[in-house]
């Protein structure tokens, strides 16, 4: 398991790019055509595509912040990973946001607000989540940015009233893949937050193609893509300890 970032300010991402959201059901089917289905999954596993209609090697020609060109740097983070062994942080360009906890104007923001639950032992916590269209809480495992808390519109501390804790909580009744906030007492209700996060991914493959299109210019897909797979794959994952 590493905490490096993806680099996903390096030039060339282009359009398009795919995200694909992978369920798991288990079915069993009767001679009566009545089924049995039970969902495997808590979290669906996110897949994404990515397009390079070009990556540099060309030395005068850096990112500021970067000693080596842009293909040199992904193929490296490529290699280091060891192709999908090694967990990282992804900062999807388009879903990365939750908030903001308090509307424009006055009111708790129902789609940043967090679940509240006790253990029935005198302890409360809310699992940090995003709630995906008003309709699914998914768990989130990887912060990018700090996390501000209200409870019912009241600034929270930390640690005054809370503490982060995780990824992973189960208590009677509920269990959680991400972090979650430990109260110091039963917070007012709603609570909501806002904060960036991370999607904790790795390549889906060991194999990535790069493919030179001349001598100091390469793509992965793309507009100059030709020969290669034409695609770079990343998928969600979970911890590898």
């Amino acid at each position: 398991m590493s905490n490096l970032v993806y680099p996903g300010d390096l030039r060339g991402l282009t359009w398009t790019r795919i995200k694909t959201a992978e369920n798991s059901t288990g079915l069993q089917r009767s001679s009566s055509a009545d089924e049995t289905r039970i969902a495997n999954y808590l979290n669906p596993i996110w897949h994404w595509i990515l397009m390079y209609s070009v990556l540099y090697d060309r030395p005068g020609q850096l990112i500021p912040g970067y000693s080596v060109p842009d293909y040199r740097y992904l193929q490296g983070f490529f290699l280091a990973r060891q192709g999908m062994f090694d967990d990282f942080l992804f900062l999807d360009p388009s879903d990365y946001s939750i908030g903001p906890a308090i509307l424009t104007g006055g009111g708790p923001n129902p789609l940043a607000q967090l679940q509240v639950v006790n253990d029935g032992a005198g302890n409360y916590y809310s699992p940090i989540q995003r709630n995906f269209g008003g309709l699914f809480y998914e768990d989130v495992t990887d912060l990018a940015t700090g996390i501000t808390v209200f409870a019912n519109e009241a600034l929270q501390a930390n640690p005054a009233d809370y503490t982060i804790l995780g990824p992973g909580l189960a208590i009677p009744g509920a269990s959680f893949s991400g972090l979650y906030l430990k109260w110091t007492t039963a917070p007012a209700t709603p609570v909501t937050a806002q904060f960036n996060f991370y999607f904790r991914v790795r390549f889906e493959s060991d194999t990535q193609d790069f493919e030179q299109l001349q001598h100091d210019l390469f793509a992965i897909g793309g507009d100059g893509g030709v020969k290669g797979s034409g695609e770079l794959k990343l998928m969600s994952a979970r911890r590898n300890a």
